[in-house]
């Protein structure tokens, strides 16, 4: 073999050992359907967001006080479900309407005002438990006056889920056809209502193991490569309800996404609350599955209020895998007295950790803001993650309307910032994520039961 000859085979070696490194360089992890890029400012996508957490609140509250005959509704003539008592008697797949899209929040609403009186009227101010019948007219308006798409049609009910309430999370899917997105959302809980299981999911702070998502599992180090630690109660309403009949949560739900699918969408989770929580650990996994790669854009967007603490620093560190790797998109919006989102500090049992936040934290004050990312947590963060809050008005720190009020009135700065920008902004996510080095906020297998 001659100098030249020996030369070119090297060579050629040579590239086809590079080219084949680097085609498998993170191959098995590529994004197959990515989601188009948002061009909605901070607060234009955050929003709506809230506004539809709100109203799966009310339509829940609707549906419970028409089983329990506290409201008689009449129906509009042009209503498209002739029998309301498929609301009461089982869980809806709604996407046969509207040429696969579903009800019409136009539809919806218009059921709700033509009701209106009949809905006030069952208003006792005696009543403390009554309370909800005014929230549902006033977040049906506040829905329909914020949001021009109700006007226009382009939003649509494609899926609510209520049946075994008392024993599983309550969901509803949305397919907004204007901004191509497919929105889950997830209903807090029904307080003062402590006949459901959503009170001991919230309290059962029990770890339990949650397997790592295939896309970034070889990222983690150790033992966190098959695994990471949650909240037990969470895990258990989405992945691992023993007291359900038929698909577990989470599997019900991505059936019910896909069929809604189509090309261009992006796909939102939203909750307020416990449906916080939820929609964390539920786009969590939705972003990391390998499985939905051919069919699911990425990156998934979950956007929360008022959520509470899901897992460990093991779990910490997967959600920044997937949010540097473009798999997820994680905002968590909070008002700064709220008592919900410190909890839980720590989980119980018998070998107790220390509870984490996740992705970018949005935290409205009275007169101001922050914005932070998990990667940049100190002591002084530490100090206004702590538990002492105040105590008084618990109800109204929590709730969704504050966080309307607060955003609105930093509507013009939110409104000059992109979400995607942040990820990039060296004031809100350290310098090991801008440089795609995680940090690994455990040591090697220390997250391990």
């Amino acid at each position: 073999m001659t100098k030249t000859t020996s030369f070119l085979y090297v060579l050629l070696l040579s590239i086809f050992v590079f080219v084949s490194e680097v085609a498998s360089v993170d191959a098995s992890n590529a994004i197959e359907v990515r989601a188009p890029i948002v061009t909605d400012n901070l607060y234009d996508e955050s929003i709506p967001l809230l506004y539809t957490s709100a109203l799966v609140y009310s339509f829940g509250d609707l549906i419970a006080a028409v089983r329990e005959s506290k409201i008689i509704l009449e129906i509009p003539e042009d209503f498209p479900i002739d029998n309301l008592k498929d609301f009461l008697g089982k869980s809806l797949d709604l996407s046969y309407l509207n040429e696969g899209n579903g009800l019409c929040f136009h539809d919806m609403i218009a059921l709700i005002e033509l009701n209106a009186e009949t809905i006030e009227s069952s208003y006792d101010e005696d009543d403390s438990s009554n309370d909800f019948v005014l929230k549902i007219l006033d977040n049906v308006r506040n829905f329909q006056s914020a949001n021009d798409l109700v006007a226009k049609g382009d939003l649509f009910l494609a899926t609510y889920r209520s049946i075994q309430a008392d024993i599983s999370c309550v969901y509803g899917v949305v397919k907004d056809t204007y901004n191509k997105r497919i929105i889950i959302t997830f209903r807090g809980s029904q307080a003062p209502d402590f006949s459901t299981h959503d009170w001991r999911t919230n309290l059962d702070a029990r770890l339990e193991k949650m397997d790592t998502p295939t896309l970034i599992k070889d990222k983690m180090k150790g033992k966190l490569k098959e695994h990471i630690l949650v909240h037990k109660g969470f895990y258990e309403y989405l992945f691992d309800n023993e007291r359900i009949a038929g698909e577990q949560r989470y599997d019900r739900i991505v059936d019910d996404i896909r069929p809604l699918m189509e090309k261009g969408y992006s796909v939102y989770v939203t909750g307020h609350s416990l449906g916080a929580a939820l929609s964390q650990l539920f786009s969590f996994e939705l972003a990391g599955e390998r499985g939905n790669s051919d069919w699911m854009p990425k990156p998934i967007t979950c956007i929360s209020y008022a959520a509470p603490r899901s897992g460990t620093s093991g779990y910490q560190t997967a959600v920044e895998h997937e949010e540097k790797d473009g798999l997820l998109r994680m905002l968590r919006i909070n008002n700064a007295e709220d008592v919900v989102p410190t909890l839980p500090t720590w989980s119980v049992g018998w070998k107790k950790r220390t509870m984490k936040h996740v992705g970018i934290n949005l935290r409205l004050n009275k007169k101001s803001y922050s914005i932070i990312h998990t990667t940049m947590t100190g002591t002084w963060n530490a100090i206004q993650n702590s538990i002492f809050k105040p105590v008084w008005n618990a109800l109204q720190w929590h709730s969704l309307p504050l966080h309307e009020e607060r955003m609105s009135r930093s509507y013009k700065d939110l409104s000059a910032i992109m979400m995607d920008d942040l990820y990039k902004d060296k004031a809100v996510v350290s310098k090991s994520f801008l440089k795609a080095k995680t940090i690994q906020h455990d040591k090697e297998g220390q997250d391990e039961l």
